[in-house]
């Protein structure tokens, strides 16, 4: 599908961004932003870096209201030390919750901003800052097991993360912070309206609460 351009900006510029202390203007997302491959042509104005690949130079012109873009899914990426903004086309939602719970993701701490679009629309998600190694390694390990979900693994699957989340209570990790990270992961899962995999996440915050009537599945001796 083709959306228009000004649209997404628009709904871009209405966020107020904590890490930017204020809004992006449509001019300015104009300006300096790089696109993808695909929607190439609209870089032909832009002074781009050799090799780092980011713009030196923005576009003089003003934006085109009738300028289309090619794509149902995209990821909106602002790194501040560059500056950097760039418009990233993906093929699906599943992609979309790959990149921004890689460790280039929302999770990094050089990625100012980080938005989804989905369908021409904004999808606002949770940055998560500070993490510490093990809870890194806890949201790739459970990320690789969502990953692996169709319709006939959830029970396999749940085992295998039973498994895991017992193996990070051992390694130390709090249940508060194994919940917290778990959750993180599951937030994003809805907020792209992946409702099975949000599921098995949240079979996973179960196990880790004491939200579950059988006593044998709970990881910690009390509910949160």
């Amino acid at each position: 599908m083709n959306y228009n351009l000004v649209n997404i900006l628009e709904q871009l510029s209405t966020i107020h961004f904590e890490e930017i202390e204020g809004n992006f203007t449509i001019q300015e997302l104009w300006e300096w932003m790089l696109f993808d491959q695909e929607n190439s042509v609209l870089n032909k104005e832009l002074q781009i870096h050799q090799p780092s690949g980011v713009p030196v130079k923005g576009r003089n012109s003003e934006i085109d209201k009738n300028i289309t873009i090619t794509g149902d899914y995209y990821c909106f990426t602002y790194v501040d030390h560059q500056p950097a903004y760039h418009l990233q086309k993906v093929k699906s939602p599943d992609d979309l919750a790959n990149l921004l719970l890689s460790k280039g993701g929302v999770t990094n701490m050089f990625t100012t901003v980080m938005v989804p679009v989905v369908n021409g629309k904004i999808i606002p998600v949770v940055k998560k800052e500070d993490l510490t190694q093990i809870e890194s390694e806890l949201i790739s390990e459970i990320q690789q097991l969502i990953n692996c979900f169709d319709d006939s693994t959830f029970n396999e699957l749940a085992k295998k993360g039973y498994s895991c989340l017992v193996k990070y209570k051992e390694l130390g990790l709090s249940q508060q912070k194994t919940y917290d990270t778990v959750h993180f992961i599951e937030q994003i899962y809805q907020a792209l309206d992946l409702e099975a995999k949000s599921d098995l996440a949240d079979e996973f915050l179960d196990y880790i609460s004491g939200y579950i009537g059988n006593k044998k599945h709970w990881i910690w001796d009390n509910k949160l």
